[in-house]
């Protein structure tokens, strides 16, 4: 689920109207939601149905999610910012064909040894049924 922005939120909707002031909260840290999404909404129902409005006149901040990652509700927190404040560029995974076979391997051994590839490789010894070879010491 990404994370609610006012650009992406309905603000005719009591659901979305303030689902997006909602993220990043002061006081909270390393977490854009600390709630999940569902919940949010039906606060932001909550505060529609008591009657609060948004002004966009009148906001001073903006929030900036993170730059690297996805902009996933679970992923590390971004920011408020003063109103009109330049985004960073959203950094992206390295096109893999523009890469050297040096680059490749290096990213293969970082990938490895972060344990991001366990689950495709067997790192138990091979047996004389996995050669196909008969193993003499056994007998």
């Amino acid at each position: 689920m990404a994370i609610p922005l006012h650009d992406n939120c309905d603000p005719n909707k009591p659901e979305e109207a303030f689902l997006w002031a909602l993220v990043g909260l002061p006081g909270q840290q390393r977490a854009p939601l600390m709630v999940h999404p569902d919940v949010l909404r039906k606060w932001s129902k909550h505060l529609w149905e008591l009657g609060f409005r948004h002004y966009p006149e009148l906001r001073t901040k903006e929030y900036h999610p993170p730059a690297r990652g996805v902009g996933q509700w679970l992923a590390g927190a971004g920011q408020w910012l003063p109103e009109g404040t330049p985004k960073a560029a959203h950094s992206t995974a390295p096109n893999m064909a523009e890469l050297t076979a040096h680059e490749r391997a290096r990213i293969i051994e970082q990938l490895h040894a972060n344990g991001d590839l366990a689950h495709l490789t067997d790192l138990r010894k091979p047996t004389a049924a996995d050669t196909g070879r008969i193993d003499t010491e056994a007998s």
